[in-house]
């Protein structure tokens, strides 16, 4: 066991993340690329976080605001924090501050690893530890993750970027429950954990470029108090803890701002191989939680200044939002914020003239702390948060919400997109949430009208093209699609297509493959409409290769016999989330649950249409995928072929 712990300690590989590519980021051209932290800060005027895990966007987030507050790029008052918001901020200070911790963000340092106990070493054995996967949140979803092992019995290598993204999200939305943790290795009370701070509720944060992300989010300390950052885990014996106050349970108190953000909730250490992959890492309850984390105000805790508050300024359940539709508690959560937290100083900003931003909303709503119910991720307009009449809109619902104990999940939130109700009083507005509408018979079609969609199973004839188009780049990509799914030396590819469905990534081996044939403003159309295909191919080999049917209309077709489409209550929801989507990149999960229906049912949409209007997705497309769902009348002659790209705005950014 000694001879193994000092191969283990001798020479781990270097991993730190200021050279480490980790972070998936994007350019407005569309091409995505993994950047590490010096990377993502040198270039955080154009490259934006690209991550589809909800998770891991919030955690590399709070990474990112952690390092600038600690770098000092932080703003000393109100006055500075407007100026930087509306004029930009310097980052420099914090690229030299990475370059200069390099030792400090290194995965695998021998004395005190990233977001690790160093002092582990001393235990590590041949089987120490749990598999890596024990890291992943995602394993938990609807059951408990810490005292269900099943996951365990599965046991792979992640690179080490991978590594450091679990870790990132541990620390911030670990869960509680049992831990599978000696104490005679870890000591008394490890094998308890408790849940992150995070965990249940909502966090808050500006959406665009790490530029205008982090200067929105860097806001004025009280009494400028950034505190020490612990990047490694040491014991914190020397701080006194202090009653919670509300259920009893013993805190401890950070010292600031950074301290808090980079609060150890567990106490681990990855087991690198000698290549730099992980199999193995220890695993067990870290710090005791941050006083009064859960019940204070926000304005008193450090660390908790992104999350959604109540009224009172505490923290607002991820339960309260039933689903990605329901703003209206988020927008009420907006207005009423207190002093001290992000929203409230976010809002000061655009009162004085300052153009919000979008705000992202992720959540993790759990189970008596132990088990993930469901993901939530809602994604706020700043034209929305920056209307006036939302404030009032949104407290009218919620007071509605409280005296209607029977109301729908979401109840009142679809108002909040419609004219006439944010224009109306409040009486008016309670009349209206209170008043069922009646039917509207242009949506919802009482039989199945054949001239609602066009065929849905004939292959798509490339002779009908025009020769011009040859140099379309769709043309290009989509005129492979069918030698790709018939050819035995294609098989790799097209698996590799369909992982990167599921997990999109700049070192999956397709990536090259696809992207080459288009110009770069096409490389995310191209690969998602490509992993799309060959999601489709493999679920349903005997539907055709191409289809004639733009896929809202071809989605028309989908539900049950007296229910299609617009009638379909989930087929009519999937449509409002993706009408509702801003960028392309945020469609992928919706749309791969669409291909897979229609895999299922032996329908094929037509690939270069949908490959256009991903390119230019926008108010235009959107608008034409609307009236593709609902319009009744018959799809005109080639409304599915674009003979040009810049139609919908594509190759614009």
């Amino acid at each position: 066991m000694t001879g193994a712990a000092s191969s283990q300690v001798a020479g781990p590989p270097s991993a730190s993340l200021a050279v480490l590519p980790f972070i998936e980021a994007m350019y407005p051209s569309g091409r995505r690329a993994l950047l590490s932290l010096t990377q993502v800060l040198e270039q955080a005027g154009r490259a934006r976080l690209a991550t589809t895990d909800l998770l891991l966007w919030a955690a590399t987030a709070r990474l990112l605001t952690a390092v600038a507050y600690a770098a000092g790029c932080g703003p000393s008052g109100r006055q500075e924090y407007w100026h930087q918001v509306r004029h930009g901020i310097n980052l420099e200070p914090a690229v030299r501050w990475v370059r200069g911790h390099a030792a400090d963000l290194d995965l695998f340092h021998p004395r005190k690893p990233l977001f690790q106990d160093g002092s582990l070493h001393a235990v590590v054995g041949p089987d120490a530890g749990v598999p890596v996967q024990y890291l992943d949140l995602a394993a938990a979803i609807r059951r408990p993750l810490l005292s269900d092992h099943r996951h365990l019995y599965v046991r792979e290598l992640v690179s080490a970027a991978r590594a450091a993204q679990l870790l990132l999200v541990q620390q911030m939305w670990c869960l509680g429950g049992r831990i599978s943790a000696s104490e005679s290795v870890y000591g008394k009370g490890c094998n308890y954990g408790r849940p992150a701070t995070a965990c249940g509720g909502l966090v808050m944060q500006p959406d665009g470029p790490v530029a205008q992300m982090l200067a929105w989010r860097l806001i004025p300390l009280p009494g400028g108090r950034t505190g020490t950052a612990h990047w490694t885990y040491t014991p914190r014996e020397a701080l006194v803890p202090l009653s919670d106050g509300a259920d009893g349970e013993d805190g401890l108190v950070p010292d600031g701002e950074v301290d808090a953000l980079t609060w150890h909730h567990r106490r681990i250490l990855l087991i690198p191989r000698p290549d730099g992959s992980v199999e193995r890492a220890m695993f067990a309850q870290g710090w005791p939680p941050i006083a009064g984390a859960k019940h204070l105000p926000v304005t008193e805790r450090p660390g908790s200044r992104d999350m959604a508050t109540t009224e009172a300024g505490h923290r607002l359940h991820a339960r309260s939002v039933t689903s990605e539709e329901d703003l209206a508690p988020l927008l009420h959560s907006w207005w009423t914020a207190p002093e001290g937290s992000w929203t409230h100083a976010a809002r000061q900003a655009a009162a004085a003239g300052s153009p919000l931003p979008d705000v992202r909303v992720t959540g993790l709503n759990v189970h008596t702390k132990k088990k993930i119910e469901n993901l939530r991720h809602v994604f706020l307009p700043g034209s929305l948060l920056a209307d006036l009449r939302g404030k009032r809109a949104a407290a009218t619902i919620m007071r509605v919400r409280q005296r209607t104990r029977t109301a729908a999940p979401g109840f009142g939130s679809t108002h909040l997109s419609q004219e006439t109700f944010m224009n109306a009083t409040d009486q008016a507005q309670e009349h209206m949430l209170v008043t069922r509408p009646l039917p509207d018979p242009t949506r919802l079609p009482a039989v199945l009208d054949e001239s609602l969609f066009t065929t849905t199973d004939s292959p798509f004839d490339e002779r009908a093209e025009n020769l011009d188009d040859r140099d379309d780049p769709v043309f290009e990509l989509t005129r492979k699609f069918g030698a790709w799914a018939r050819s035995s030396y294609t098989r790799d590819l097209m698996e590799d297509l369909r992982r990167w469905a599921v997990q999109p990534s700049p070192s999956n081996p397709a990536y090259p493959r696809v992207t080459r044939l288009v110009p770069d403003e096409w490389h995310y159309a191209g690969m998602l409409t490509a992993s799309l295909f060959a999601t489709h191919q493999r679920l349903q080999r005997s539907a055709a290769t191409y289809g004639q049917t733009p896929l809202p209309r071809l989605m028309r077709a989908f539900g049950t016999r007296n229910h299609l489409g617009s009638r379909h209550r989930p087929t009519r929801a999937a449509m409002t989330l993706m009408l509702r989507v801003p960028r392309a990149e945020d469609l992928r999960p919706l749309l791969l649950s669409q291909i897979r229906y229609a895999a299922a049912h032996q329908m094929t949409p037509r690939w270069n249409s949908l490959m256009y209007d991903l390119a230019g997705w926008g108010p235009v497309v959107q608008e034409h995928w609307h009236a593709q769902f609902y319009c009744r009348r018959p799809l005109p002659p080639g409304s599915a072929k674009r003979s040009s790209p810049t139609w919908n705005g594509a190759g614009t950014t």
